[in-house]
């Protein structure tokens, strides 16, 4: 892999991974309602999944990548699913002050890391981005060194983000529960563009 192919690949990480994405939606909401301290465990639960998914989609690519086609379309429809019902979920939560136990549960290491397993986005970018920056013609680099690095440098450029949007939400905090209504329609209308979004692929 030459330096060049590496930047072009951190380049187009950084583009998709800074959009609104599940990930990025459920942190700007969870930040907004709860600040950036109880987003903690739920940041360390996605970059966890997200590193973990990353390895795995490199390892899958590298051994068994031509069974991919009948594998995605799978993973296609359980997360939409998945995230339609954060759409819900989001659009159901009461303003700050009410049912705070209830929200604080969705902030769970243990949900962030399990998203990532069913967020077709985090997925398509790594069955995508993998045989196609790393396992190109005249690449002499050992196959076991390519998984790591893609897995690590993956999980830097969707962190970044990531971090983005749960400042962001940490910033409209103080408005929330004036506007939460309004608010919760907004985050809950994202996640379901992201759920369609991701029905859409290939099509």
């Amino acid at each position: 892999m030459t330096v060049d192919s590496y930047l072009a690949f951190i380049a187009y990480a950084l583009a998709t991974t800074v959009l609104p994405g599940p990930n990025n939606v459920l942190l700007l909401s969870a930040a907004g309602r709860n600040g950036i301290g109880k987003c903690r465990s739920l940041l360390f639960g996605i970059w966890s999944g997200l590193v973990t998914v990353m390895l795995l989609a490199g390892i899958f690519l590298s051994v068994l990548d031509r069974f991919v086609p009948q594998i995605t379309p799978v993973f296609k429809y359980i997360g939409a699913a998945y995230i339609l019902w954060l759409a819900w979920k989001t659009w159901r939560r009461p303003p700050v002050g009410e049912g705070d136990s209830d929200d604080t549960d969705s902030l769970r290491f243990r949900d962030g890391f399990l998203l990532q397993f069913l967020n077709v986005k985090v997925l398509m970018l790594g069955l995508a981005a993998f045989p196609g920056f790393f396992l190109t013609e005249g690449n002499t680099w050992p196959r076991a060194a390519l998984v790591p690095l893609f897995a690590v440098s993956m999980t830097v450029c969707c962190g970044t983000g990531n971090l983005i949007w749960t400042l962001a939400g940490s910033i409209i905090r103080p408005v929330y529960n004036r506007f939460y209504r309004a608010v919760n329609l907004f985050m809950a209308l994202l996640l379901v563009w992201c759920a369609v979004k991701i029905l859409l692929i290939g099509r």
